[in-house]
């Protein structure tokens, strides 16, 4: 489906390639030759499918180097963005989930509050909101390009992984506030505290155990998500990794490049999603009860 839709959507990849030039025959053919075009829609599907269990990706059309060779110079930047995101998803999103199921009223109310807020708000507008407020107003953080290594990185990586992690975040505590609150509220929970156990043990032992399965579905599968939204933030940012390269790749009609960045995105969806269910299963036996009847 994603060479399908791509090749369709696609255009006339001799167009891209030439611009405003006027080839000669020798070079359309050679450019033919090249990327497969005179080859039939099936043919070429082998082709690229063969080469991509090689790792290969064939040649970007916009950059005229390897796909393969573009990402793994890309790949770090989009990585390190990625994991400083999910670092504070898991943070922000697993306090705020335990304060509004442990505390009912007003601090229950304000998470939910500030959780509605940050889903509905688009990741642009946080990305413009922490650039004026952190780098123009108050100077503190660098607003513009990924950094050089080490400390320089992880300053320039602060602002674009919070911005991109804000909404996720605010998903995953409203997760964890329902998925906590009806653990407290069942039976075995209330047995334990008439018992004299003390809250926070019983809290730690049975209801942040079993509400695990929920909150680590929605911990894996933010990924996928983030590396969507990597498009927005490093754009907004001037970080240069994968999914400046995807915004590059889809506005040149550089298709290559964006069926390998889609089937990356693809296959982590997959196998985060089987990683989940197998985590699922080793938390809650009832899931592997149910399957062996």
């Amino acid at each position: 489906m994603i060479f399908g839709v791509l090749t369709l959507a696609s255009g006339d990849p001799l167009a891209a390639l030439l611009g405003n030039r006027t080839p000669s025959p020798e070079r359309v053919a050679q450019l033919q030759a090249q990327y497969h075009l005179n080859e039939p829609f099936l043919v070429q599907y082998w082709l690229w499918l063969t080469d991509a269990f090689r790792g290969d990706f064939g040649d970007s059309i916009v950059y005229q180097t390897p796909v393969s060779s573009l990402l793994r110079q890309a790949a770090p930047i989009s990585i390190a963005l990625i994991l400083m995101a999910e670092a504070m998803i898991v943070a922000i999103g697993l306090c705020a989930a335990v304060v509004a199921a442990r505390h009912r009223g007003a601090p229950d109310a304000i998470v939910a509050l500030a959780s509605s807020l940050a889903i509905s708000i688009p990741i642009f507008v946080f990305a413009v909101l922490l650039t004026i407020i952190f780098g123009k107003t108050l100077g503190v953080l660098p607003t513009v390009g990924a950094g050089t290594g080490g400390w320089d990185r992880f300053s320039h990586l602060l602002l674009p992984a919070f911005a991109l992690a804000i909404g996720s975040s605010a998903l995953l505590a409203r997760v964890g506030r329902s998925a906590m609150r009806e653990e407290i509220d069942s039976p075995h929970v209330a047995t334990e505290v008439a018992r004299g156990i003390p809250s926070h043990h019983v809290f730690r032992r049975h209801v942040f155990r079993n509400s695990l399965p929920p909150l680590l579905a929605v911990i894996a599968l933010q990924i996928p998500a983030l590396i969507a939204g990597t498009v927005v933030v490093e754009r907004a940012f001037n970080l240069g990794g994968i999914g400046t390269l995807l915004l590059a790749g889809v506005n040149a009609g550089d298709f290559p490049l964006v069926q390998a960045i889609a089937l990356l995105i693809v296959i982590v969806t997959v196998t985060l999603g089987v990683l989940v269910d197998i985590l699922h299963a080793m938390l809650d036996p009832r899931m592997s009860l149910a399957g062996n009847q």
